[in-house]
């Protein structure tokens, strides 16, 4: 029952109903047709009603074990996907879901996981650019993943600063050590002037 859709369901069990139906109708049509002739209508009447009564209680036993396993289904899945929907909602990321049937809501936890998947994949990018790691590689999932796209954005900008400041940083190293020779120039320079000014 686990693998069955439940449209798949549904359609069963109106076949059955309607099996059950047709068969009711045609027991009652020949009850009415031979009862007319029978030698003891009322004995025939009982056997009548006693497989009337036992297709009601199949059909009935049959209804509510499809409409018990359904809705027992659709309560299940859907309970999951509202819990995980909460927790989402309070940021937590580290979620797996269980398929508990292979019908149209375990399609919808196949999704569901694929969408959780997808925030826990872009909480980790912005964990990685919070604690300083620049040279992170973000793939946003399509062209419309604005928090993919925006994320990869905000990364090549910080890329694009970064190596801003590390050329700056080299300009001024450079500068430093051409003001350091400079000086040292200048320095002995000045050691030369006063030894010539001492003789």
């Amino acid at each position: 029952m686990k693998n069955i859709k439940v449209y798949t369901k549904l359609v069963i069990g109106f076949i059955i109903i309607g099996i059950m139906l047709v068969l009711a109708i045609w027991t009652g049509y020949s009850t009415a047709k031979t009862i007319i002739t029978v030698e003891d209508p009322q004995h025939y009447l009982r056997s009548y009603q006693i497989c009337s009564a036992i297709f009601f209680v199949v059909a009935a036993a049959i209804m509510g074990s499809i409409s018990f396993s359904m809705t027992r289904g659709i309560r299940k899945s859907t309970a999951q996907l509202s819990d995980v929907a909460h927790q989402i909602s309070k940021g937590k990321v580290d979620i797996r879901l269980e398929k508990k049937n292979n019908d149209e809501f375990g399609e919808l936890v196949d999704e569901y996981q694929k969408v959780v998947d997808n925030i826990r994949y872009q909480a980790e990018i912005a964990e990685e650019v919070a604690s300083g790691n620049m040279t992170v590689e973000v793939t946003p999932r399509s062209s419309e993943d604005l928090l993919g796209m925006s994320l990869k954005h905000l990364v090549s900008r910080n890329q694009h600063a970064l190596s801003g400041i590390n050329e700056a940083a080299y300009q001024v190293s450079t500068s430093s050590s051409q003001v350091a020779s400079a000086s040292e120039a200048l320095a002995q320079g000045s050691t030369e002037q006063a030894s010539a000014i001492e003789q």
